[in-house]
């Protein structure tokens, strides 16, 4: 088995982007607001203490494939209690009670008008720890 060993400072982040432009923007901004926290980009999931799941309403099936997703972190989650997750983008603000609600995993939920909150968002789910 590999052994990954997270960044300095905060640890990994990683974003997966599924959908429209608008995401891929989004995503930029997150990485930017989340780099001034000490979060290092990273470009896989194991690597990360922080994944968050930007996905786009309009696409076909958004919700089946933010379960999927989350569903595949389950391993890692279960190894690293510490790690969190979060749902972006249109799906986390039209669906966010039933996220929550379906998929426990999730630690928290933003939508593309609360991107600039991100960073509270974040220390605050630290803080509560």
């Amino acid at each position: 088995m590999q052994s990954h060993t997270l960044p300095e400072g905060r640890g990994g982040v990683y974003i997966s982007t599924y959908g429209c432009q608008m995401n891929v923007n989004d995503t930029e901004r997150m990485y930017s607001l989340l780099e001034m926290m000490n979060y290092t980009p990273v470009n896989a999931p194991e690597d990360a203490s922080l994944i968050i799941i930007n996905s786009c309403s309009v696409r076909e099936k958004p919700v089946h494939k933010v379960h999927s997703e989350v569903g595949t972190y389950r391993k890692l989650k279960e190894r690293r209690p510490q790690l969190k997750i979060g749902v972006a983008g249109c799906v986390s603000q039209q669906e966010k009670g039933k996220l929550f609600k379906d998929v426990p995993l999730i630690d928290f939920v933003i939508g593309p008008d609360n991107i600039d909150k991100l960073p509270s968002v974040i220390e605050e789910l630290l803080e509560t720890e």
